[in-house]
């Protein structure tokens, strides 16, 4: 069966990981600058936050993340700092990657529930 998209997100459906990254992140992940380095760094993080989500935890959860985060996206001048990382689980980490495609291309924000039945921010 094939896909089919809204109005709001044809134009984009060219713009996936497979086709080259998403709008404004053309290049490798290496050219991008997630390379080894950012490799050391990204554990490290995991560490220090005990490989916990720190969104869940605000809202008294417990969930395991796998995915470090910039709290500042890169593309909006955050960096590598690590004040400005923070780990994030799956969930979290959709919601946030979905929200900002959705301000780059000027839409409204959208409210996404995690399979626990809560709002997903951050």
């Amino acid at each position: 069966m094939p896909l089919l998209w809204c109005a709001c997100h044809r134009a984009s459906q060219r713009m996936t990981k497979a086709s080259g990254g998403w709008r404004g992140q053309q290049g490798t992940r290496h050219q991008r600058g997630y390379d080894a380095d950012w490799g050391r760094l990204r554990l490290t993080i995991l560490a220090r936050d005990n490989h916990l989500c720190q969104l869940c935890l605000e809202a008294g959860r417990v969930t395991p993340a796998r995915t470090v985060d910039h709290r500042v996206p890169k593309a909006q001048g955050g960096t590598d700092d690590p004040d400005n990382l923070r780990s994030i689980c799956d969930d979290h980490h959709a919601a946030k990657t979905t929200r900002e495609g959705h301000d780059a291309r000027g839409h409204k924000a959208v409210r996404i529930v995690g399979p626990d039945g809560y709002p997903i921010e951050g």
